[in-house]
């Protein structure tokens, strides 16, 4: 995302919330910094999804898609690891 894309999705939450979110440049590259990579269409769509539930304006935080273990492959493979070198029972003192 760019931060022109950022600002837009800015004056969308201005939109949304009046008056709620400062549009000066500071806040558009703080937002920006944590956005970026995102994809402007990603943002906007949880933008619209929360502003549709929501009555409070959102943060950052509310729109920046959070990473899902279940995605993470990684973590398949090393549990597949430990099950291959479990030996069965309890471990012996």
């Amino acid at each position: 995302m760019s931060q022109a894309e950022t600002a837009q999705i800015l004056q969308e939450i201005a939109r949304f919330y009046p008056g709620k979110i400062n549009l000066e440049r500071k806040t558009v590259q703080a937002w920006y910094r944590l956005l970026k990579t995102q994809t402007y269409e990603d943002v906007i769509d949880r933008l619209d999804r929360y502003a549709a539930e929501n009555k409070y304006s959102p943060l950052v935080h509310d729109l920046v898609e959070k990473p899902r273990p279940e995605r993470n492959k990684d973590v398949i493979e090393i549990i597949s690891l430990w099950e291959a070198n479990a030996s069965g029972g309890p471990v012996q003192p």
